[in-house]
């Protein structure tokens, strides 16, 4: 399986899939936190697997990747730390959205 592939399948359905299930329920002032965490997945995240990749820790096979590489990293795998932060941050927005509800209609 591609890498591509992987990520269609396994991160960009599921995203798909949680904004038309909730799309009643986001705005663009609700997801903006999301871009201030996807600048510190980016900073973070980019000169450790960077290094990782150059020292030889792990590496992508090149059949498996479209062969676009920003460093050491292919494309693919910068496309992961986003869409991957995307959609942890969706579902944990939806979660922390019912919880506060919930807590509303309590009190």
């Amino acid at each position: 399986m591609t890498y591509a592939r992987f990520l269609g399948l396994f991160v960009v359905l599921p995203i798909l899939f949680l904004v038309v299930r909730y799309r009643r329920t986001l705005s663009w002032r609700g997801l903006a936190p999301m871009g201030l965490l996807l600048v510190v997945v980016y900073a973070a995240t980019t000169p450790w697997d960077n290094l990782a990749v150059k020292w030889g820790l792990w590496g992508f096979d090149p059949k498996r990747i479209w062969g676009i590489k920003l460093g050491y990293l292919p494309l693919e795998e910068y496309l992961f730390f986003g869409l991957q932060t995307v959609l942890v941050g969706l579902w944990a927005r939806e979660r922390l959205r019912r919880v506060l509800e919930a807590e509303k209609v309590a009190s």
